[in-house]
């Protein structure tokens, strides 16, 4: 059969199929955009069957912010079989957060898978033996404990900067909270010089991880993390934390083979204690500079506290306002949001009334953009959550750690390494700006880390005379 004969036979049908292509669209499209509910939020689907609105969504943060000013607080996304529902309204977070429809599940299992690599996930009895440390805020004795050591760590580290003279202050600070918390929670003598780049390789590509995307670079970091970190605990796990002795000891008892004990409790709560807090608070040592008034109100509240305090108490509470900084540099900076699905249909309460979702939607509680409902949402104004007498708290348009059922586990701990940072460089250093100070400049991977200097911000230390 020649070519002309072949295009002959078979040309009416593929001129139906082109035809029939745009008709099937239009009906998938249809077919997907019809609300079973009344209640359900406004859907955008897209026009391409199954892939939806894929395509946009790879701009995240420019599909969301279009789609909350076309739709308002809440909306939903079809996108590659999937339901997704994007909220920035305080009252479905605070929902999402404190119901047990939204938890442990499929997507904690592929987290595990991408993000930790791991062969396989939990079984059941790990997840309940790991639950108690990485879903609940530590307090009391863990904390207490956590705080001296860290303490410890901070102090040692920030009294060999008097010989530093010009330093670009921003990625310093970021290098000494991770370094401090890190031996912090495995011992004094785990070599958190070697951690720091793989780190920050496999925490770049946090994002392309747990989406599946490839990433070798994150892929290695978290390689040599792993072969670090366990070839560390092999002969240290004594010298970790309690909470990390406790956790580890409890997947030994289930059988938990040594690697995926690196992985589930090391790693896992690793991340958890330095991936944010780390860049926040450095962002907040720099503001604070930045703002001399700031400063040296600061400073008048410690030297007004009570002077019979520790030093640990001393910087916990000192200085109260120390805490609405770490709040307005963690609102400002940090890119997170909450990802939970649906385990079952559910109505949630909104704001303008109630939310319905379906078995199976990924609820995306966008905190970045939701943090950003305020006046001159792009300046730091450190007073900005303090409390107005007669104010319901409650509605403050802060919500940076979760809360309900899943807490993050640092939250607390967070606040506290932010104002031991602030509070002790107050005291032992003045500086002298050197170059402009930067810009905040949002990453792509929105949803995941903090916001990045737009250039560097060169200062010289001068250690004070007090000390």
């Amino acid at each position: 059969m020649t070519l002309a004969d072949f295009l002959g036979e078979y040309s009416p049908y593929a001129i139906s199929a082109l035809l029939a292509i745009p008709s099937f669209a239009f009906a998938w499209h249809v077919l997907v955009t019809r609300r079973s509910y009344a209640d359900e939020p406004p859907l955008e689907a897209g026009w391409i069957p199954w892939l939806g609105a894929g395509l946009q969504m790879r701009q995240m943060e420019k599909f969301a912010l279009a789609n909350y000013r076309k739709h308002g607080l809440t909306f939903a996304a079809y996108a590659a079989g999937q339901r997704f529902v994007f909220s920035e309204d305080l009252a479905v977070h605070r929902s999402v957060v404190s119901s047990k429809n939204f938890g442990a599940n499929q997507l904690m299992v592929d987290i595990q898978m991408r993000f930790l690599g791991a062969e396989r996930p939990t079984t059941a009895e790990e997840e309940a033996s790991c639950v108690p440390v990485l879903h609940t805020q530590l307090t009391g004795k863990p904390l207490s404990h956590l705080r001296t050591a860290f303490l410890e760590q901070l102090i040692t580290a920030i009294d060999d900067f008097k010989d530093l003279g010009v330093v670009d202050l921003i990625p310093l600070m970021r290098e000494t909270i991770f370094k401090c918390t890190l031996r912090a929670i495995f011992g004094r003598n785990f070599p958190a010089d070697e951690a720091l780049l793989p780190f920050e390789a496999w925490d770049r590509g946090l994002q392309n991880l747990i989406s599946g995307s490839k990433d070798d670079a994150a892929v290695e970091g978290l390689r040599v993390l792993e072969e670090l970190v366990g070839n560390y605990l092999q002969d240290n796990i004594l010298e970790t934390e309690p909470v990390i002795q406790g956790q580890w000891n409890n997947l030994e008892r289930l059988g938990t083979p040594f690697h995926l004990r690196v992985k589930f409790v090391a790693l896992g709560f690793l991340w958890a204690a330095a991936a944010n807090v780390a860049p926040v608070s450095s962002w907040a040592m720099a503001f604070i500079y930045n703002d001399p008034a700031l400063a040296a109100r600061l400073r008048s509240e410690l030297a007004t506290a009570d002077k019979s305090l520790e030093l640990e108490a001393l910087y916990e509470k000192g200085a109260p306002s120390a805490q609405w900084v770490a709040q307005e540099a963690i609102r400002l900076t940090m890119l997170g949001s909450i990802v939970r699905p649906a385990a079952s249909a559910a109505t949630i309460e909104g704001s303008f009334g109630p939310v319905r979702v379906r078995k199976g939607d990924l609820m995306m509680c966008t905190s970045w953009s939701m943090h950003r409902r305020f006046e001159n949402p792009e300046e730091f104004i450190w007073d900005r959550l303090k409390p107005i007498p007669g104010e319901d708290v409650s509605k403050q348009l802060y919500m940076a750690f979760g809360g309900g059922l899943r807490p993050c586990v640092g939250k607390s701990f967070a606040y506290t390494e932010i104002k031991m940072l602030t509070l002790a460089m107050l005291e032992r250093y003045d500086v002298e700006p050197i170059t402009p100070f930067p810009r905040l400049v949002k990453t792509d991977r929105i949803g995941v880390g903090t916001m990045e200097p737009s250039h560097a911000w060169k200062v010289r230390l001068v250690p004070r005379s007090s000390f």
